[in-house]
């Protein structure tokens, strides 16, 4: 179902509305994004990947739950934020082998990094295409909310990696 969602076929409201299963993908994210976060920033202590990995999922777990209590479909909560971790799951499974790849290369990326990319623009469009069934809006609109989701993971990134002088 997720790969599904993932290739724009279905939508979040043919996820079921289990909490059970949300909690379940949540603590999967989560597992998942410690050991992405990790790779993708070698040089960073342990906690504050920790750190880093729960703000930035609580962030979209709470900017979901406000977007849809302002658009007047909280009632669309569950299935929404399980479309949005199990399609995270999908994408940073698939993604992995590129991390792994992009930390014995981090001086001269390469391909690694283009792939990166485009593993990134895929999950844009993704929670664009979830935000967009979600919350009943154009795409146009969906995107500008996927693209404000992404800066917010990076600036919350950023919060914690200070650059060294």
């Amino acid at each position: 179902m997720f790969w599904r969602i993932s290739r724009l076929q279905k939508g979040p409201e043919d996820v079921p509305a289990s909490t059970a299963l949300l909690v379940l993908l949540l603590m999967l994210m989560l597992f998942l994004d410690l050991v992405s976060t990790h790779l993708g920033l070698p040089g960073i202590r342990i906690f504050e990947v920790l750190l880093i990995v729960i703000v930035a999922n609580a962030s979209v777990l709470v900017l979901t739950a406000v977007l849809l209590q302002l658009f007047g479909y909280l009632q669309r909560i569950l299935q929404t934020l399980t479309a949005l971790l199990g399609t995270s799951i999908v994408i940073t499974v698939l993604a992995m082998p590129v991390l792994f790849g992009l930390q014995t290369r981090m001086d001269n990326p390469g391909g690694w990094g283009i792939l990166l990319l485009v593993f990134e623009l895929w999950h844009l469009v993704i929670t664009a295409h979830i935000l967009r069934r979600a919350l009943s809006i154009s795409i146009l609109l969906a995107l500008l909310l996927a693209m404000g989701y992404k800066l917010l993971g990076y600036q919350i990134v950023g919060l914690f990696v200070m650059p060294v002088s």
